[in-house]
């Protein structure tokens, strides 16, 4: 093994050598002995399984199963259902307006997000001014 010399790819040396290795015939090339790897069943496997010799029954007592019971679901109780109280039409700020449209609605809860979303900008602008000073 000490017999190894680099040779350098660019080098004319190194071309002259790659076409002679080329030009050699396939006899005189080292062979690399490929390594067979068994697969399947070994040869002299026998076709099935022994079967196990048989057991002798052992005579069981003959009992009456008892009677499987179902599990039953409990009734459920249904709770009182409460009312919302009844407001009556009056100029009080307290009483929700029962005319709103789905409009109008949607409106506010896109008024409360956005609102929501300002807020929160505003206090991780807040919380991370401290880096850029």
């Amino acid at each position: 093994m000490d017999n190894i010399v680099e040779i350098p790819l660019d080098a004319p040396e190194a071309q002259q050598v790659a076409t002679e290795a080329q030009s050699l015939p396939p006899e005189a090339q080292p062979e690399v002995a490929e390594v067979k790897r068994g697969r399947g069943r070994p040869k002299g496997a026998p076709n099935k399984l022994k079967k196990p010799a048989p057991r002798e029954p052992t005579p069981e007592p003959i009992l009456p199963s008892p009677p499987k019971v179902k599990a039953r679901r409990k009734p459920v109780e249904q709770k009182a259902v409460k009312k919302k109280p009844v407001y009556e039409s009056s100029d009080s700020e307290g009483a929700p307006d029962a005319r709103k449209t789905t409009q109008q609605i949607a409106s506010e809860v896109l008024e409360l997000l956005s609102f929501q979303r300002a807020n929160q900008r505003a206090q991780r602008r807040d919380r991370y001014a401290a880096w850029f000073q």
